[in-house]
C-alpha cells in the first residue's frame, strides 16, 4: 500500500510539474490576436457596419497581415500604411478584389467582403489612400472576384502595378518592398 501511495504521489509531482511547464511554455508565447489592441474605425462612412468589418478583418486576415496590417514576422505584403496606393489606379484597385484569400473568401456577401476591403485600405492604408479615392462597392467586388489571380501571376501582377503605382502616383520606391521591415 505504501509503495502505491509512493506511486501515485510520484503522478501527481509529474502532473504538477507538466501543467507548471505547460503554463510556462503559454506565458512565453505571442500575444495571441483576440489580446492585441484593434485599430481605430477613423472613417465609418466608408463602410455600411464599420465594426463589423474590423472584426471580419481580425477574424479572416490579421491572423497573417497582422492586426494593425503589420505582417511581422511573416513575409507578406505589409498592409500599414501602404495599401491605399493601389487606390491610385484602376487596374491596382483591381488587384485588391482579384487577391486569391479576397476573391476565394469565405465571406460570400459581398457587401461585407467590400466592407471588409474598405477597412483594409482606409483604416489601415492610413495616409497612403490618395485623396477622392471612392471606397468598394458589392457589385464591383463580385464582379472582379470573376478574375481571381493564382500562381506565378499574382507575384508578377504586383510587381508590375507596383512600379506603375510608383511611377504614376508617387508611391514610395520602398512600396517594390513587399516586407519592408525585413528580409528582401
Amino acid at each position: 500500500m505504501m509503495q502505491y501511495m509512493g506511486m501515485g504521489f510520484r503522478v501527481f509531482l509529474g502532473i504538477g510539474a507538466a501543467a507548471a511547464l505547460s503554463a510556462a511554455v503559454l506565458r512565453a508565447q505571442p500575444v495571441p490576436i483576440a489580446a492585441q489592441a484593434l485599430p481605430a474605425i477613423h472613417h465609418p462612412e466608408k463602410m455600411q457596419d464599420p465594426e463589423f468589418a474590423r472584426s471580419s478583418y481580425v477574424e479572416h486576415c490579421a491572423g497573417c497581415h497582422g492586426v494593425a496590417g503589420s505582417s511581422i514576422p511573416a513575409n507578406l505584403p505589409e498592409l500599414k500604411d501602404r495599401v491605399g496606393w493601389f487606390m491610385c489606379t484602376p487596374e491596382a484597385r483591381a488587384y485588391l478584389l482579384r487577391l486569391p484569400n479576397v476573391a476565394h473568401s469565405r465571406i460570400t456577401d459581398n457587401e461585407a467582403l467590400a466592407d471588409l476591403m474598405n477597412f483594409v485600405v482606409f483604416e489601415l492604408g492610413g495616409d497612403s489612400v490618395p485623396a477622392g479615392a471612392k471606397p468598394f462597392t458589392g457589385p464591383e467586388l463580385a464582379h472582379e472576384r470573376q478574375f481571381a489571380l493564382i500562381g506565378p501571376g499574382l507575384k508578377a501582377e504586383r510587381t508590375r502595378l507596383v512600379k506603375e503605382v510608383i511611377r504614376k502616383c508617387r508611391a514610395p520606391a520602398s512600396l517594390s518592398l513587399q516586407y519592408p521591415h525585413g528580409p528582401k
